[in-house]
């Protein structure tokens, strides 16, 4: 049952992209349809640098002696809530090596984003 699961997270975004309907013919599609139409496009997402700005404010970290080598990158978001998103960053910390995959949780609307939650993935 988790395998199914997983499965369909991964392949909901890639029949939504391939245009394949799935809202005919079968009656349990109809949720992933709900998802994949309100998932935000990058005009109502989180900017790279609110996300970071966020990410330090949420993560109690000095901006003004990290933030100068620290980047974070928004890859994707789905709506989850009328104002709320859930997004997957990609931080590069100046002070850890390497990068780091965040999942993150914002409210708000386009404008005005604050991450109410944020994982380490």
């Amino acid at each position: 049952m988790t395998i199914g699961i997983l499965i369909g997270i991964y392949a909901a975004p890639w029949v939504g992209r391939h245009g394949i309907d799935l809202s005919e013919g079968s009656k349990a599609a109809s949720p992933l349809n709900g998802l994949m139409e309100s998932a935000p496009d990058a005009a109502i997402r989180p900017s790279d640098e609110t996300a970071k700005d966020e990410l330090f404010r949420l993560s109690n970290w000095d901006i003004s002696m990290h933030g100068t080598g620290s980047t974070v990158a928004v890859k994707r978001c789905i709506s989850i809530g009328k104002d709320s998103i859930a997004c997957e960053l990609l931080a590069h910390l100046g002070w850890v090596d390497g990068e780091k995959l965040v999942e993150a949780v914002f409210e708000g609307k386009p404008g005005t984003w604050r991450m109410v939650a944020a994982r380490e993935r």
